[in-house]
Parts: structure tokens; sequence; C-alpha cells
């Protein structure tokens, strides 16, 4: 089989997991009435993120690398704005995500008046619209296009000298930044746990166990999805632009590899099975 078959089946695979693992989050989440609202209704809202970006790689791009189609540039650039529209979307989700741990931590008697039912519903709904707006004004009122040329195996930027901006600074700063801000309140939010898990120790030796494990898993989860999205984007931006890793397939696992199996990778990181008993 020729390279562009190879590259195809591993988009088709990496997708397809990312298909399978969110559908069954997204499931999962609906039949979980013991989880309370706020982070289900916020951790579904990722996961559909995730889906999105899974199912167009899978579905379509795939297919297109693969038999090598020749998709008009209007219909690749289009699919390229959803696919940073469930990006961003994706990205803000784990934002409220980290502040619904780090109010329900830090500020346990405020908790259940900032995250109601209703006020969590909101909160996704504002994440959609701002992504909507910036993604309209990012992709169709400056002229940048994040597209996939005929014949690639990767997405990529094309458009005025305004598109280089769109590029790097408003896409990888802004990213960089909010999963610094994300990690930082997820250690945050860690360290508070743990300073509670210690008088929880004083008070009832037989919460002990139970309060180093949740200690545990939340550290885990919260860095492994903060390092996962900062290797993605170190790899598409500053590994992927240097000249000596400029071959077809470098340039492919650099790209599209990292940012399919990010995707995959993030719904089960959020409710990995021994984290449940923790989140509010």
């Amino acid at each position: 089989m020729a390279d562009h078959h190879w590259a195809g089946i591993i988009i088709f695979l990496l997708g397809i997991c990312g298909v399978t693992f969110n559908s069954v989050v997204i499931m999962f989440l609906k039949k979980a009435k013991s989880l309370a609202n706020p982070f289900r209704i916020l951790t579904v809202n990722q996961a559909v993120t995730d889906l999105i970006n899974s199912t167009v790689f899978t579905f379509i791009i795939a297919p297109t690398v693969f038999f090598t189609f020749a998709l008009p540039f209007e219909v690749t650039a289009r699919l390229g704005q959803l696919l940073f529209l469930a990006y961003d979307c994706c990205s803000w989700s784990h934002l409220m995500i980290t502040l619904n741990r780090f109010t329900f931590t830090f500020f346990p008697f405020d908790y259940a008046e900032v995250f109601t039912r209703f006020s969590t519903k909101l909160y996704v709904l504002l994440i959609w619209i701002l992504a909507i707006c910036i993604n309209f004004y990012e992709y169709t009122y400056i002229d940048c296009h994040f597209f996939l040329p005929i014949g690639a195996w990767n997405f990529d930027f094309k458009g005025g000298p305004e598109c280089k901006v769109v590029e790097w600074y408003l896409n990888y700063c802004r990213n960089m930044i909010l999963t610094a801000v994300i990690a930082c309140l997820d250690i945050a939010t860690v360290i508070k746990f743990h300073s509670y898990s210690k008088m929880q120790d004083v008070a009832s030796n037989g919460n002990k166990w139970r309060m180093q494990r949740q200690e545990f898993f939340l550290l885990a989860q919260a860095m492994l999805q903060s390092t996962i999205f900062y290797i993605e984007l170190v790899c598409c931006y500053n590994i992927g632009s240097l000249s000596f890793m400029s071959s077809p397939w470098a340039q492919f696992g650099l790209r599209t590899v990292a940012w399919v199996s990010t995707h995959a990778a993030d719904g089960q990181i959020s409710v990995a099975p021994k984290l449940l008993c923790w989140h509010v």
C-alpha cells in the first residue's frame, strides 16, 4: 500500500477510538444520576466537542486521505473551521470543569449558588456563543482559512498577513495561556484538597485511605489533561515548524496524529472510573 493509504488507516483507527470513547462517556454520564448535574453537564459538553473532532477525522478526513479525494477548498476550509470551533469549546469546557472543582474546594458554601443546574447550562450556552463569534471573526471576517490541501495528510493555514496572527497569537498563545491557567487552578485545588484531607485524617482515621486515593486521582486527572494538550500544542506549532521535521510522516505525526489522539483520550481521562467517587 502507498503511504497515503497507511495515513488514512491511522487517522481512521485513532478517530474511531475517539468516536467510541466519547460516545461511551456521553451515554455513561447521561445515565449516571449519582453525579451532580454541574459536573455531568460540563463533561457531556466537553465529550460532545471531542466527539465532533473525532467524527470529522474518522468519517471525512480518513477516507479523503486514503482515497486521495480532491475536496473543494471551501469544503475543507469549513471543516477546519468546525474543528477549531469544537477545539475552543472543548478548551473552555475544561476551564469550567476546573472552576467547578476549584469553587467546590475553596468556596463550598457558595458552590450551590454558583453552579446550579440552570447556571451551568447557561455557562455552556455562553461557551458556544463566544466560540462561534471568535470562530467567525478568525476564519470568516479575517482572510484566514484552516484547510486540507489536496493530497495532503494535514490541515494547514492559508490567507493574508493577518492569518499568521490568527495562527500564532489568537490560537497558539491563547490555548497555551488557557492550558496554563487550568493547570494552575488544578494545582491549587489539589493543594487545598490535600490540606483538607489532612484535617480529615485527624478527625477520622477511617477516611484516610479514601481521601488519599481521591487526592491522587484528582492530581493524575488534572496533570494528564493539561499535559496532553500542552504536548499537542508544542507538537503542532513548535516542533512541527522546525525545518528538520519537514518530512511528510514527521508532519503527519506531529500534527494530525497529535490532534486526533488528544481528543480521543480526553474524554476517558475526564471520567476515569476511580475519579467518579470524588466529583461533586
